[in-house]
């Protein structure tokens, strides 16, 4: 075993893994940017770049630092904030940490996981606040469905609170890839991984009818992606992330983005009857860790609902 061989070097190293293992573009340069960090870190405070430094003892003195550390500090580009990391970032930095330790633990880098012991840094549960009805109904009256365009944006924002896809995942989506017949979408989602989307009937007409009556032209006739731009060709993940932005402004409801579609379609799944297994499959996540947090404010729900209803309050006009 060689502890002399350099940090910079184990990076390229694992980069070079995770792109072998089909990692997506995204996961290799979180991880990436979250290891340039920790070198930078380890020149400032000349704690050398050899992999003997990488232990439990710096990784918890790194998190401190971090945990102290005003946002953007040192960035190039971006001008530094008097804030600090938020406890779910540290929490992406101590995993992307861990990982990397198991990596070099399992390739023969490291005779143990130097960090299999290192807990993750507790972070506050988030309560998602999904839209409500009078919201929904606002931003979707705010769209002019009369127009191409428009059509498309109305179709993105529905389909979104029906199955809460991604806007990567809707801006990939293929015609082939829709069984109108069956009711679902195959959707490639994080790390190449395929799924079954279902969607609902509402959604679907509106599919066929963007398709048959308001898709534009295609600028290139081999493109069979299913949202295209006015000039005919297939739109970003930046255009749907724009269109929410308009959608925000045009409506009132400024705290709308295409992730809270996304939350308010899993939550209002689970108050509608639908349960936590199939709610992970259709979201694509692999565990149930992000799922429960849903669960957390259904339950917020139920309880507020009880006290409306109540049945011995109502029968002592409590």
């Amino acid at each position: 075993m060689n502890t002399n061989i350099h940090i910079d070097r184990l990076i390229s190293l694992y980069e070079r893994g995770n792109r072998a293992e089909g990692k997506s573009e995204k996961t290799i340069r979180w991880y990436n940017d979250i290891l340039i960090l920790l070198c930078r870190y380890f020149r400032e405070h000349r704690l050398g770049d050899d992999i003997s430094n990488f232990n439990i003892n710096t990784a918890r003195d790194y998190i401190l630092y971090l945990r102290n550390k005003p946002k953007y500090e040192g960035h190039p580009f971006t001008p530094k904030q008097n804030i600090t990391l938020s406890p779910e970032k540290l929490k992406c930095h101590t995993r992307a940490l861990k990982a990397f330790s198991t990596w070099l633990y399992l390739e023969g880098y490291t005779t143990e996981n130097r960090l299999k012991i290192l807990k993750l840094p507790k972070a506050p549960r988030k309560v998602f606040e999904p839209l409500t009805p009078e919201e929904i109904n606002r931003i979707a009256g705010s769209i002019d469905k009369s127009t191409s365009t428009g059509y498309r944006n109305y179709t993105i924002f529905m389909m979104a609170l029906d199955n809460g896809l991604r806007a990567s995942e809707i801006a990939s989506i293929r015609l082939p890839q829709i069984n109108f017949q069956a009711g679902y979408i195959k959707v490639t989602g994080k790390g190449s991984k395929e799924r079954i989307v279902p969607i609902g009937r509402f959604v679907r007409k509106m599919i066929w009818q963007y398709i048959n009556t308001l898709r534009p032209k295609r600028a290139d006739l081999e493109c069979d992606n299913l949202f295209l731009s006015r000039d005919g060709k297939p739109i970003s993940v930046n255009t749907i992330k724009l269109v929410f932005s308009r959608l925000a402004k045009a409506s009132g409801v400024k705290r709308l983005h295409a992730h809270l579609c996304r939350h308010t379609f899993a939550i209002n799944y689970l108050l509608n009857g639908g349960d936590i297994f199939s709610l992970r499959e259709i979201l694509g996540h692999n565990t149930l860790e992000m799922v429960n947090h849903y669960l957390h404010f259904t339950s917020a729900q139920i309880t507020d609902q009880h006290h409306k209803f109540s049945p011995m309050d109502k029968m002592y006009n409590l």
